[in-house]
């Protein structure tokens, strides 16, 4: 198949696009997926520090029936450290001592498991002083690839967050709202996105085989945009031209959010570049076909009196005579520092309605222009 059909068209609409992962406060850092950062936050969240509630700790009792009052836990025998050293030297990542229990946790973000868990465990039950259960446990992320290690369960980010999340509103509520309730939540995300379960992957493989079996017809569609985006950018320099014909008009083009294109006309006999209109178009989210719009904007280097103008852009806005082929009901007005901003849709919002809209534009600004000088 070498011509976009129908039947491509479909498929292509079936694909769903990969949706951006939000930026969290600990994956900003630059470090944040390694072993150690991560660790250290989990120790922090499970009451190495005191001033900060053990919400983390709460959750990974629950998840390892923990036989306990986790809903109002004694945290004065509490103690949690990192990187404790055995009897042989090995380091474990976080152990957790409590008078009613003993937890030992030892955490991956990337490396292979490769530890030596009979000397942690030794080094654990020592620590049994009160005839505390001791338990076990390796956390790591969904997407890491972890053999099983006899008496040592294997618990997924995913897991852990999930618990953490369902116990947010009894955790938080018996802590005044501060600080912590918005680095934990950050760091729930954090740990969300180190899981995997959204599959992190640029394109997934559905998308990815699509893109194989379709290259060439995808590249011809993209030709064709670009063909498209030149003939608006002709159509547009036309409509102006034909009110401006000693004008040499400039452009540029912005791809705003949500697929919305703009294609910026600045004729010189307006000024440098300060006063000028837009044609944007955008996909109808029903239709799927293309809708315009025009935004004209004055810039107060070319017309000093913007508050006076925008003032009378409001009162004479609703008036039929202004802007005749406008949408008045879909339209925007704003002032800046800067410029005077005028945005209007058209009743159908075809091309032909723009066109027309786009000369009663010109029309106005060249006529205020005019007043100025």
């Amino acid at each position: 198949m070498h011509e976009l059909s129908e039947h491509f068209f479909q498929k292509l609409n079936a694909i769903v696009p990969h949706e951006l992962k939000e930026s969290n406060f600990f994956s900003s850092g630059g470090t944040g997926y390694l072993e150690n950062p991560t660790s250290d936050l989990m120790a922090l969240f499970m009451g190495s520090q005191h001033d900060v509630p053990p919400w983390l700790l709460k959750a990974l009792m629950a998840i390892l029936n923990v036989d306990a009052d986790i809903d109002e836990l004694d945290l004065t025998s509490l103690d949690v450290c990192r990187e404790v050293i055995t009897a042989e030297g090995k380091y474990l990542d976080i152990v957790i001592y409590h008078q009613d229990f003993i937890i030992g946790i030892e955490n991956k973000t990337l490396s292979a498991i490769n530890n030596p868990f009979s000397s942690y465990q030794q080094y654990l039950e020592s620590l049994v002083d009160n005839g505390q259960p001791v338990h076990l446990c390796i956390l790591a992320p969904d997407r890491l690839n972890c053999p099983a290690v006899t008496e040592w369960p294997l618990l997924r980010y995913s897991q852990l967050v999930a618990a953490a999340r369902k116990r947010l509103g009894t955790d938080q509520a018996n802590y005044p709202f501060g600080k912590w309730h918005v680095f934990y939540n950050e760091f729930l995300n954090h740990l969300h996105d180190l899981s995997g379960v959204d599959n992190t992957m640029v394109m997934n493989t559905e998308s990815q085989a699509f893109v194989n079996e379709h290259f060439s017809l995808l590249l011809k569609a993209k030709d064709l945009l670009k063909d498209f985006e030149r003939a608006m950018i002709e159509e547009g320099k036309q409509a102006l031209q034909e009110l401006l014909p000693d004008s040499n008009i400039s452009h540029r083009i912005n791809n705003w959010a949500y697929d919305y294109k703009a294609i910026h006309l600045m004729p010189d006999c307006w000024g440098e570049g300060n006063t000028g209109i837009s044609l944007v178009y955008y996909p109808d989210e029903e239709t799927q076909q293309v809708r315009y719009y025009i935004n004209g904007w004055i810039g107060i280097k070319d017309y000093p009196q913007l508050e006076t103008l925008h003032r009378w852009v409001l009162d004479n806005s609703p008036l039929s005579t202004f802007l005749p082929s406008a949408n008045k009901a879909d339209a925007e007005v704003t002032l800046d520092s800067k410029e005077l901003l005028l945005s209007y849709g058209t009743p159908d919002g075809t091309l032909d309605a723009a066109r027309q809209l786009m000369k009663e534009m010109v029309t106005f600004i060249s006529g205020t222009l005019q007043k100025q000088k």
